[in-house]
Order: C-alpha cells, then sequence, then structure tokens
C-alpha cells in the first residue's frame, strides 16, 4: 500500500514539475532602432504558432518559455528571430534592436525623438541574438533578410504600395489601420501564413496591410466566422501572388 502511495505522489509531482516546466509565462517586450520609430512590427511566437501586433511605441506583450522562437515581421526593417534564454525572458523589457533595409523604403519617416538602444548595438545584437546554425534550432520557412528566389523585398514593397495608391489615391497613408491585422493574429495560427498561405516570414506584414486597404476586410472585422476570414486570406494571396510573380 505504502509503495503504491508513494507512486501515485510521485507521479503527481512529476506531472506538476512537467507542466510547470511547460508552461508560458507573459514577456514584455521593447523593439528598438536608432534612427527610426518602430510600430506595427508583427511579432510570432513560431512554437505556440501564436502573434501579436507591437504597438505604436514598438512594445508587445507574449506569453513564451525559454528555447521558444521569436519572429518578427515587418515592412521597414529586416527581419529577426531570436530563440529565448531563460535570462532573455526575466528581462523587463526585453530590447530587441531591429535593422532597417538597407535601401530604404517610400515613405519612411526618420524620427528625431525615437529612443535609440542604450550601448553598444551591435555588441546587444551580437551578444544576445545569435542566429548562426550553431547555437540556434532551425525553424522552417525562416526568412534570414536575404533575397531568396529572386524575390527582391524592396521592389515588393514598392509594387505593393504602387498598386495600393492606385486603387485609392486620396488616401495618404496605408498603414494605420491596424484592425484588421489585430484580428487575424488573434484568429489565424502562425503555421497558416507559412504552410497554407506560403509566405515568407518578412512577406506577412505587407500581405497584412494589402489585405486591410481592402473595403472587403472591414465586412470581415463585423463577421465571427473564421472560415470567411480565411477565405478572405487565401483569395487575397492570389492577388498578392501575382505581385510576387512580376
Amino acid at each position: 500500500m505504502k509503495n503504491k502511495i508513494a507512486i501515485v505522489a510521485f507521479l503527481l509531482i512529476f506531472q506538476f514539475v512537467f507542466s510547470q516546466k511547460d508552461t508560458r509565462k507573459p514577456l514584455h517586450g521593447q523593439l528598438m532602432n536608432d534612427t527610426v520609430k518602430v510600430e506595427h512590427v508583427i511579432v510570432f511566437n513560431a512554437n505556440s504558432k501564436t502573434g501579436v501586433l507591437a504597438n505604436k511605441d514598438g512594445g508587445f506583450d507574449l506569453n513564451v518559455k525559454e528555447k521558444d522562437t521569436l519572429i518578427f515581421s515587418s515592412m521597414q526593417f529586416k527581419t529577426k528571430k531570436i530563440v529565448l534564454s531563460a535570462k532573455q525572458i526575466k528581462e523587463i523589457p526585453l530590447i530587441v534592436p531591429l535593422e532597417l533595409y538597407v535601401y530604404q523604403l517610400d515613405e519612411v519617416r526618420i524620427d528625431k525623438n525615437a529612443s535609440p538602444v542604450k550601448g553598444d548595438t551591435q555588441t546587444i545584437v551580437d551578444k544576445q541574438y545569435v542566429g548562426d546554425d550553431k547555437t540556434s534550432p532551425q525553424v522552417k520557412n525562416v526568412y534570414d533578410g536575404q533575397t531568396q528566389n529572386g524575390v527582391d523585398f524592396v521592389r515588393l514593397y514598392k509594387d505593393v504600395m504602387k498598386t495600393l495608391k492606385s486603387k485609392n489615391p486620396s488616401k495618404a497613408n496605408f498603414t494605420t489601420d491596424v484592425d484588421f491585422t489585430k484580428l487575424v493574429l488573434e484568429k489565424v495560427h502562425y503555421s497558416f501564413f507559412t504552410e497554407d498561405l506560403n509566405l515568407r516570414e518578412d512577406q506577412v506584414r505587407l500581405f497584412l496591410v494589402y489585405c486591410e486597404n481592402d473595403p472587403e476586410a472591414k465586412k470581415i472585422l463585423n463577421k465571427e466566422s473564421d472560415f470567411e476570414l480565411m477565405d478572405f486570406l487565401i483569395s487575397k494571396k492570389n492577388e498578392f501572388q501575382k505581385l510576387i510573380s512580376k
């Protein structure tokens, strides 16, 4: 009888320890750049397949655990990934510096009041955000900032902006209507973008901007069906694909 009680107690303790190790905790992060204001960057947790949109000041909150891979998708900055360590999770906030594309995109504004990353930016990148094959596990479809398959992101960005302007010439800013993007991130898993829509991480934010500027996107906001949302995204991906294949 004592042996059975001991075994049950051991199993309960094991389950508790395992669940504690597997439980994700809230992480508060701050995206930074030395010269340009960072806003509305998509932050994906590739392991939990969830995502959030950073606020207009570059802040974000996401549930994480050690060894989770975070992917940052934006239109102005190169795609970045970090594999979280226990030390990084404890940092409040976790500072994540982002690097601008070498060729500045249209409508990128230099913010003289932007708070720069404290200390040696390159040192921070080198010490905390290593992305080589030996130190970071490989995540399928993660883009490393380089041109792949002949697709130039800067060219793609300009093509999309040109298309949006031709459809709505009176509109000045196409990146402020983020309600649709927030809705998508609440309902659609990360894998839907990379596996079902076959998008690279650096294309996701641009794709959602393309979607949210469609008048149909506002109608989708008022509907509860996830299937209608996914059908809309699939149909817009077909349009988006034509821009990529030019």
